[in-house]
């Protein structure tokens, strides 16, 4: 009775919030209204006075209960929901919202062909289908993937492809071929920056980095085919595949429209994230709000591009070329997902001035006085994971008809939350499994990995053992990679 008769001892208190509960509420009343009048009457729930104090102790507790559930929203380890996204917004986070994936993709077909927007592809593994954004022009002015032909073989004759305004020209010698004219501009184009490969007396000039060019070439020089890059983006939200050469398929059909591909992977999307996850984001916050640390960096690419999955920093602050092959006095932004202009952009923002940046992938930023800067960053390297799980029933519990495709979905769920550099721990697959599928006994866990989305691993490759990642590289866990066999026998 005294932390009744005691107001100090609950509301917000040092210790936190303390809330008045109902059997409390009801002695206070009691207490008070005896007190004020001088008279004692009878209490007991039955009687009449009784369910006067019940119904005020009641109204009152649902006070009380409104208090301590506002008091525990201001704060981020006990809010949820919209008041979670209010209380982390102190810090400048923001919670991380349901994006669509989407892929750069070659369309090919007949030169000066206009896709309209709106066209729609389907990956051939997941059937997940994808729409073009803007209208897109098949042509050689803005070309993404070419292969061009050496139609004759004249001694004496200049033959020349210029791309970008830079020119590659071979004069025929006596006794060339096509193919030999086809192998010398091949090498002409090595220093280009852009992918090829000689095929007799085709080369394919491509971009894996989605980064367009202008192509021209002299009279004696075919254009086999071109193929200009557009936008897809999936039909619905959340992660889908967009593995390359996943995207290949049309549903819309158009004239002059041959083909299509997506030669570099995709921008994964996501589902919006929950309040656990929000909840470990948060300490990102202080650093989100500044510059040129490495955790600034990653807070700051991670909020303000889309299309993110994971990314880590790396700097060299030393005088000399570190052993990774990183320059004096550089960072390395190495990221999967995302827009390249939109990450150059960020990394040019909040990098430390005087400071290069790293990577195969070149993308120019300017600044507001109109100077450009090239800024680099690097793409992991996908190790696509392939998994085999033997499933030993367990006979008092029961398996559900969608265990197997529980399993997995966490599998592929847990392994693409590893993240760049980290190796495949088979152990951490199955504490997620056992935690959501029942009617599990046994599991045996095998991996194997390749550097080809296409290439299925021969069984000997299969291991229990962990899958050591490079720095540099990302394993990657497909749906279409995991089998799941059910043993006949459970286990008792």
């Amino acid at each position: 009775m005294s932390d009744v008769l005691n107001p100090s001892a609950y509301g917000v208190l040092a210790t936190g919030f303390t809330r008045m509960r109902m059997p409390e509420i009801r002695l206070a009343i009691i207490n008070s209204l005896q007190t004020n009048t001088g008279v004692t009457f009878e209490t007991r729930p039955d009687s009449i006075t009784g369910q006067f104090i019940d119904t005020f102790a009641e109204r009152e507790a649902t006070v009380w209960e409104l208090c301590e559930a506002v008091y525990h929203a201001m704060y981020p380890i006990s809010a949820t929901g919209v008041n979670l996204d209010h209380a982390v917004s102190f810090a400048g986070v923001r919670r991380l919202f349901a994006e669509q994936s989407s892929a750069w993709c070659v369309l090919y077909g007949a030169e000066g062909t206009t896709v309209p927007a709106g066209s729609v592809v389907r990956n051939q593994n997941t059937q997940d289908n994808f729409l073009l954004d803007n209208p897109t022009l098949i042509t050689r002015q803005a070309a993404i993937d070419s292969t061009v032909t050496i139609m004759n073989a004249i001694q004496g004759q200049e033959y020349w492809i210029r791309i970008n305004n830079i020119l590659y020209m071979y004069t025929a010698q006596a006794g060339d071929a096509a193919v030999d004219i086809a192998s010398q501009l091949y090498n002409l184009l090595l220093p280009s920056g852009y992918s090829l490969s000689l095929d007799a007396s085709n080369i394919r000039i491509y971009s894996i980095e989605a980064v367009s060019y202008v192509l021209q070439l002299s009279t004696n020089i075919g254009l086999t085919t071109v193929g200009s890059i557009g936008l897809f983006t999936a039909e619905t939200f959340g992660p889908a595949d967009v593995s390359v050469n996943s995207i290949n398929q049309i549903i819309s059909t158009f004239t002059g429209w041959n083909s299509v591909n997506n030669i570099v992977p995709g921008a994964f999307g996501r589902n919006q994230e929950t309040d656990d996850e929000l909840r470990l984001r948060y300490n990102l916050g202080v650093f989100r709000l500044g510059a040129a640390t490495l955790e600034s960096i990653n807070a700051n690419l991670l909020q303000n591009v889309p299309g993110i999955l994971n990314l880590t920093v790396y700097e060299n602050d030393s005088d000399v070329t570190d052993s990774d092959g990183r320059p004096p006095h550089s960072i390395e932004v190495i990221v999967n997902g995302g827009d390249p202009q939109q990450i150059a952009n960020q990394i040019f923002l909040v990098k430390a001035a005087g400071i290069d940046t790293y990577g195969n992938v070149s993308v120019t930023v300017t600044d507001s006085a109109g100077f450009p800067h090239p800024i680099n960053f690097n793409r992991p390297t996908p190790i696509y994971i392939w998994v085999n799980v033997d499933v030993f029933l367990y006979s008092e519990e029961a398996f559900s008809d969608a265990g197997t495709d529980q399993i997995k979905q966490i599998i592929a769920d847990t392994g693409n939350a590893f993240g760049i550099g980290k190796d495949v721990i088979v152990q951490r697959l199955f504490g997620p499994i056992y935690a959501s599928v029942t009617g599990i006994g046994k599991m045996d866990i095998t991996v194997a990995s390749e550097t080809d989305p296409t290439t299925v691993p021969p069984t000997a490759n299969y291991s229990a053992n962990n899958i050591a990642i490079d720095a540099r590289e990302l394993s990657q866990f497909n749906i279409t990679h995991i089998a799941v066999s059910i043993e006949p026998n459970p286990i008792p």
